[in-house]
């Protein structure tokens, strides 16, 4: 709330609405001040003697893993879909927010725009996409797999796709990244260029969020914007 530009009239308007219950003001302005009774900040005051998210530890005792290393239970991480208590409730809020994002970019569209969202019904995997007649103008599906498996070999694989890559290391980077999946995807054919569409959410305690949440989604689609630049030359390809 004291930085310029960053918020700060609508969360005082907020916080100052009597119409508003008290509960969810409180709430925000709890959050917004760094004191959520997480177990990290309880942790900090002295009321916890540990920091590990609980709700974390409650999703692995159920799947009978060990809780050690626990995450830190912070505000931003018990509202993140790392942590593994809140995945799926968080990963069900980012969705219906960014599909209200993406609804109404489209309304808000020109009638003389040639500008084309193509997955305005729900998202769609690199390999749906190209099976789409604007998308296989752009370079051929072969062209584009060539392209990527050189640059999906250059990205280690996580802990979560071992299994895949020992059953079939061969093909296992050209199906990652047919399986890579941007949040929306649009293009325009007159110019030449596709847009790939990428939303976060992120807490703004820290100034620097919009430059870590930005370097996550170019990490993210690394391969998707190289082996498309790489494919199609003549094509601009932004995120």
């Amino acid at each position: 709330m004291l930085r310029q530009d960053a918020g700060r009239f609508m969360l005082g308007k907020y916080l100052s609405d009597k119409k508003i219950p008290w509960q969810r003001r409180r709430r925000l302005g709890m959050a917004v001040a760094g004191n959520t009774p997480t177990a990290s900040f309880l942790t900090k005051i002295g009321k916890m003697q540990s920091a590990g998210c609980r709700l974390c530890r409650i999703a692995r005792e159920a799947r009978g893993e060990s809780t050690d290393g626990l995450a830190a239970e912070t505000h931003g991480h018990i509202n993140s879909a790392g942590c593994e208590g809140m995945a799926t409730t968080v990963t069900a809020a980012h969705h219906s927010i960014w599909r209200h994002l993406y609804d109404s970019m489209h309304a808000a569209q020109k009638p003389k725009s040639k500008l084309k969202f193509v997955t305005l019904d729900k998202e769609s995997n690199m390999s749906t996409l190209w099976r789409r007649e604007e998308f296989l103008r752009i370079c051929s599906k072969e062209e584009l797999a060539e392209k990527a498996q050189d640059i999906e070999v250059t990205i280690p694989v996580k802990k979560s796709q071992e299994a895949r890559y020992n059953f079939d290391p061969e093909s296992f980077f050209v199906n990652r990244f047919w399986g890579r999946r941007p949040d929306g995807v649009a293009i325009n054919e007159a110019l030449q260029i596709v847009y790939m569409l990428e939303f976060k959410r992120s807490t703004d305690r820290d100034e620097g969020f919009l430059e870590v949440k930005e370097a996550e989604a170019n990490e993210q689609h690394k391969s998707i914007i190289g082996a498309l630049k790489a494919a199609a030359p003549k094509w601009e390809f932004e995120q």
